[in-house]
Parts: C-alpha cells; sequence; structure tokens
C-alpha cells in the first residue's frame, strides 16, 4: 500500500512537471498562444531582439518552453547606424512569459541620473571588430552592463565565414572572469569588463590564435559512436586562459540523443551554464580537471566523475529554446538585412 501512494505522487508530480503552460510565437509580434510544455522544459522562455533604425523600430519576439538553468542575458551593440538590442530572460511559472523588455523603455530611463559605462561596439555584419580605428563608442543604457565583447566561430573547414564578434554592452551571467572553452570543433570567448572603453581587444582569434599554454587535453564532439568514439578522441593543445580540461554528458536539444563534449576551457567557463547555451546541451553533467590529458573519464557516453575533480552538476533537458550563440546569428541576419 505505501509503494502504492509512492506510486501515485510520482506520477502527479511528473504529470505537473510536464503541464506548466507557456506563451508561445516566433515572429514580429508579441503572441497570445500557448503552448503545454515537455516533461523535460521546467520555464518558460522569452527572447527579444529590437534593431532601432532612425526613425524605425523593428521588434523579433521568440516565446515558448525551456530547460531549467539558463541565465538571463542581455546585450546591446552597434551595426552600423543601427542599435541592436538582444535581450533573454526565463521563468518558472504557469504562463509566466507574458511581457517582453521593451528597449525604448530601457532607453528612455538611461542611468537614472546614475553614471553608466562607455564601451566599444562593433559587431560581425558590418566588419568593425578588428580594426581599432573602426570600433564605435557607445553609451550603456543601465549601471549594471558592463562592456562586452563575444567571439564564437567554429574551425571546420565547411564553415570558413561562419567567424561572430560582438563588442557592446551587456548583462552576461558568470561573466566576472573570462569565459572561454575550445576544441577541434569550435572556440569561444566571452570577456567583461568595467572600465570606460575596456573592450578595445581586436585581435582575430581565428587566424590568430592565442598563445599555447603547455596545457593538452582530449578532444571532441558528438555521441559515442559517432564524434566522441573511442577511435575520433583526438589531442588538443590549449591557448590562453583555457587551462582546464573539460568533459561534459547530456542530451542534445536538435536530435534528443545523448551528446558528449571534450576540450579545454577557463575555470569561469566550468562553474558557469555556457556548455548548455552553446553548445545546445541539456542534462548536463559535467567536469574540468587540471593536468594533461585529464578529461578522460567519460565511459559510454556517461561521465563517471573521478572523486578527486572539481565536478559540476547542471540539471537541465535537451531542447534549447535559443541559445546565446543563435541570438547573435539571428542579430546579423536580421541587422544586415535592413541596411
Amino acid at each position: 500500500m505505501e509503494f502504492f501512494w509512492i506510486s501515485v505522487f510520482l506520477s502527479l508530480t511528473v504529470a505537473h512537471v510536464a503541464s506548466l503552460e507557456c506563451y508561445s510565437c516566433d515572429g514580429d509580434r508579441d503572441c497570445q498562444e500557448t503552448e503545454v510544455c515537455e516533461e523535460h522544459q521546467e520555464q518558460c522562455s522569452t527572447t527579444v531582439m529590437t534593431v532601432l533604425a532612425r526613425p524605425k523600430i523593428s521588434t523579433f519576439y521568440l516565446k515558448g518552453c525551456d530547460v531549467s538553468g539558463k541565465p538571463n542575458n542581455s546585450i546591446m551593440h552597434l551595426s552600423g547606424t543601427q542599435v541592436v538590442f538582444l535581450a533573454e530572460e526565463h521563468c518558472s511559472n504557469e504562463l509566466c512569459n507574458m511581457g517582453a523588455p521593451n528597449v525604448v523603455d530601457i532607453l528612455t530611463a538611461r542611468g537614472l541620473h546614475r553614471p553608466t559605462l562607455d564601451c566599444y561596439s562593433c559587431s560581425s555584419s558590418d566588419k568593425t571588430c578588428f580594426n581599432a580605428t573602426s570600433l564605435m563608442p557607445m553609451r550603456c543604457s543601465r549601471p549594471e552592463e558592463r562592456c562586452v565583447d563575444i567571439t564564437s566561430f567554429t574551425m571546420l573547414e565547411e564553415f570558413p565565414a561562419d567567424e561572430q564578434r560582438i563588442k557592446g554592452c551587456g548583462q552576461l551571467s558568470h561573466c566576472k572572469e573570462p569565459l572561454g572553452f575550445h576544441n577541434l570543433n569550435s572556440f569561444y570567448l566571452i570577456k567583461c569588463c568595467g572600465l570606460t572603453r575596456c573592450n578595445d581587444d581586436t585581435q582575430d582569434y581565428k587566424s590568430n590564435p592565442l598563445p599555447l599554454n603547455g596545457i593538452a587535453c582530449y578532444s571532441c564532439e558528438g555521441n559515442a559512436t559517432h564524434g566522441c568514439s573511442p577511435n575520433e578522441v583526438s589531442r588538443i593543445h590549449c591557448q590562453g586562459p583555457m587551462n582546464q580540461c573539460l568533459e561534459a554528458s547530456g542530451i542534445h536539444g536538435a536530435s534528443g540523443q545523448s551528446y558528449v563534449l571534450k576540450g579545454c576551457a577557463t575555470p569561469a567557463w566550468c562553474d558557469s551554464p555556457y556548455t548548455s547555451v552553446y553548445k545546445n546541451v541539456g542534462a548536463v553533467h559535467s567536469r574540468c580537471c587540471t593536468g594533461d590529458l585529464c578529461n578522460n573519464q567519460i565511459v559510454d557516453g556517461t561521465l563517471k566523475p573521478s572523486p578527486r575533480s572539481r565536478a559540476s552538476h547542471q540539471v537541465e533537458a535537451q531542447r534549447t529554446l535559443l541559445s546565446t550563440a543563435m541570438l547573435l546569428s539571428v542579430a546579423f541576419l536580421l541587422s544586415s538585412g535592413s541596411s
């Protein structure tokens, strides 16, 4: 009898998780449509991109169900004569994503009589990020914002022109120390700073990589049979501040299949949710370690933590609504298309 009631309780719990309802839309208008979330989706998400090109203001909305554990982030940058504002917010109550950030209200209340930073701004869409004389200064809208510099690209030959670079103002989770990850497939580096125009770095990390730091790690992306099978795991020499070896296992958001990731990471990346954000991976179980080739604890696609390692657990699930990397891609496409 006791087992029966425990079973009933667990069934009700699963039903409650699966019945979360969120507003859902994708387009240039806010929405009243709703969707019932899957069992693994424990939050509602709102993503808004607003492009200000005087006198026109264009806004793109994306709302729906999302996995838990992802941070609220916002970025503002210049693209030619336009101002692009990106924001992603999450909440965990029924139909809690009714509203959306309003960039006009934010800019109107700029600073609230409190000082805000001046930062450099650029974007890959107008190819201004690798020339110091092309960097444009911009005033941040809120005192909480810092100067940001985001780089992401793949190293695969079939994607030669995918480099994405944004500088501007933002509020990015966990961004006190450099957030970085790279392996043989991809490179990500996120930097935030709190001084006037401190995001002045113009190095092209794809054509001019960071110096090697003497650490070697295993590298792969995929699953235990394709991408990260034993004969596909390779070795990589780590760059710059990425002096930890990382390995993670989880569920890939697009395929719903198991996913494995290995490479080099900064300590801040190891303690952050950005493996899920950038790699579209949920149910993440990740581990970072110090020492050559120490990221070797994944067996048959599952991470077996070493008692000597510093492990982090992120209880997330499979589908990512819109990662920061995808946000940047949307921004590049829309801002360049409306120039």
